[in-house]
């Protein structure tokens, strides 16, 4: 009996004793430093363990040691200033924290009707990588919240492919006075490939690879494309917004700047009364990315970015805005949808049967082409400006040119954008001057009846052109098309050309949306200028 007890505690003994070391062979040694992610080592960081009962403090010089620990566990990391964060054990470790911005906590714990001031000076801010490492800041479910800028006040995003503003299911948020943006890369423009260089896609496709590579975005036949042959919007790239806008209204971004570098200044989805004022929208790879959202931009200004819009059932809506690409001023377009007018001459008895004008769906630009305009044209290709007979440049109407001026004009705009440029047909002059099917035939002139409201003519100008855009707009928001200078149209005769529209030295007579004026083709004046068509 005595003999069999002392096999049995022979055995739990050697029981016992291999589990211990099973136990302490699964055991690691955890050390390691803690470093700030834009370099330097940090001491006075807490290192816990979630479930075992052991912790250290790291030294002057950031190091620590929990000694031997299992390794099935999750260690916590904490330092004021810094993001909590969670780690898997291992020896020799390097940890980087990220740190915490006071105006970052600020916005995102801010209650409905507070206003948060963002003191002058950049603020750089990292995702919370410990909550969402896509979004920067959060507004989720408030109103009534804005976020006002001081003197040179600058949010910078230290990563590329977040977004830093994130609003979600919120109403009456506004933004004004910053600037706000990713840090700055070497972005490159966009690659333009013309149908001269590939007359179709798979030619196109086949250059970009071999001339920019085969992760890169270009431009051909008015598209952005990708030489892996991902789709707009690109959602494989996953690109960041500067400001992204979700199940949103009334919200207003004024007086900021928006630098995308690359990545996307606004994106919305399924919102709607989005207001940009007086803010500069550059250096996207869009400017705007829509989806089911109603949008409006005012006296802002868009330069360089890849497209200036990416939209999808969205309403958008621009008005006195400046554009440039790759650095110089380009006309803002408005969208006509196709239709046909019905004219009616009521003036006879009984009347005679109804003729039509029609047109199909095209883009047309808002004002005349001005000066800024057309001497950005010039400093592209070496042409000598056009005289401005002592008026004037900048923004009235570019003058004293001829018809293959405003033709080469047009081919270059197309070269630069990507898109068919050129200019309108008389049928398609006359109905966007008339408002399309929202307008109709009557009105005299476009935009109403009464002249010196809608035109500048003889009645109310000093002899001269005046500044575009500055008289009431007709039903489409297009401005001076009466009055100011006459437009030439396109014309497939080689001796004469077209004009419509009237000028500053026309009474009536020649202002009305039906006058026409039909001319030599090389005649040029101080009283012609022209706008352009963009094809869909």
């Amino acid at each position: 009996m005595l003999f069999i007890i002392k096999i049995f505690f022979s055995f739990l003994f050697c029981f016992l004793f291999g589990i211990s070391n099973a136990y302490a062979v699964n055991k690691i040694s955890v050390f390691g430093t803690i470093e700030h992610i834009e370099g330097g080592l940090l001491p006075d960081a807490l290192i816990t363990l979630k479930n075992q009962n052991k912790s250290a403090v790291t030294n002057r010089f950031g190091e620590f040691d929990l000694g031997k620990i299992f390794p099935n566990d999750t260690i916590v990391v904490a330092l004021k200033g810094f993001q909590e964060n969670k780690f898997l054990p291992s020896s020799n470790m390097k940890i980087k924290l990220y740190p915490k911005s006071l105006i970052q906590d600020q916005i995102n714990n801010a209650r409905n009707g507070d206003t948060v001031i963002i003191p002058p000076g950049i603020h750089y801010i990292y995702p919370d990588f410990d909550v969402d490492s896509t979004t920067g800041i959060s507004i989720n479910y408030k109103a009534n919240v804005t976020i006002i800028g001081s003197d040179k006040s600058e949010i910078r995003l230290m990563t590329n492919r977040a977004d830093i503003f994130y609003i979600y299911e919120s109403t009456n948020i506004q933004i004004k006075n910053l600037t706000i943006g990713y840090l700055d890369s070497e972005q490159k423009n966009i690659e333009v490939i013309s149908t001269a260089q590939a007359v179709d896609y798979s030619k196109a496709l086949a250059v970009a690879r071999q001339e920019i590579g085969e992760n890169s975005i270009f431009k051909y036949d008015g598209k952005l494309r990708h030489t892996k042959g991902y789709l707009e919007p690109f959602n494989e790239l996953e690109l960041g917004d500067i400001i992204k806008v979700v199940s949103s209204s009334d919200i207003v971004i004024e007086n900021s700047i928006l630098e995308a570098y690359g990545n996307i200044c606004i994106g919305s989805t399924n919102s709607k009364n989005i207001l940009l004022e007086e803010t500069t929208i550059k250096d996207g790879l869009y400017g705007l990315a829509l989806d089911s959202s109603y949008v409006i931009v005012s006296n802002s200004f868009i330069y360089d970015n890849g497209e200036i819009f990416n939209q999808h059932q969205s309403q958008l809506f621009f008005s006195n805005n400046i554009i440039k690409i790759s650095g110089y001023f380009v006309p803002e377009f408005v969208l006509i949808n196709g239709g046909s007018i019905e004219m009616l001459d009521e003036t006879v008895i009984p009347p005679p049967k109804p003729t039509y004008i029609t047109a199909n769906s095209f883009k047309i630009s808002k004002q005349e082409i001005t000066f800024d305009q057309f001497d950005s044209f010039c400093l592209a290709t070496g042409k000598e400006t056009p005289d401005d007979s002592e008026w004037g440049r900048g923004d009235r109407p570019v003058i004293n040119i001829s018809y293959q001026d405003a033709v080469n004009y047009c081919l270059w705009l197309s070269e630069l954008t990507g898109k068919t440029i050129r200019l309108p047909k008389v049928n398609e002059w006359e109905f966007a001057a008339r408002g399309g099917v929202k307008g109709g035939d009557d009105k005299s002139y476009s935009g109403g009846n009464i002249l010196e409201t809608v035109a500048w003519c003889k009645y109310n100008t000093k002899g001269k052109t005046e500044p575009v855009g500055l008289k009431k707009s007709n039903e489409l928001g297009l401005y001076d098309m009466s009055g100011n200078v006459y437009e030439f149209c396109l014309t497939d005769n080689d001796s004469i050309i077209r004009l419509k529209g009237g000028s500053w030295a026309n009474s009536g007579v020649g202002c009305r949306i039906s006058d026409e004026v039909v001319s030599k083709i090389n005649y040029w004046d101080d009283n012609i200028g022209f706008r352009v068509i963009e094809e869909l």
